[in-house]
């Protein structure tokens, strides 16, 4: 099951970060975070993907280290 959500918006940018489980191995995740330039509209301009693949206990690990 896919989820997205938005962590940052404001004039002209945003950030949202998509997740999901990967079919094998079953302790693996994929996470995008999607930055976008927006116009005074708020149409996207630009779009750049960072993608990562982490196993359930680095993404417990990242969690855990994030400031509250």
């Amino acid at each position: 099951m896919k989820k997205e959500f938005v962590i940052k918006q404001q004039t002209g940018f945003r950030i949202r970060v998509r997740t999901w489980k990967c079919a094998r191995p079953t302790d693996l995740n994929a996470l995008d975070f999607v930055q976008e330039i927006l116009d005074d509209e708020g149409n996207v301009l630009d779009t750049s993907t960072y993608n990562f693949m982490l196993s359930d206990a680095e993404l417990r690990s990242l969690k855990d280290q994030l400031p509250a």
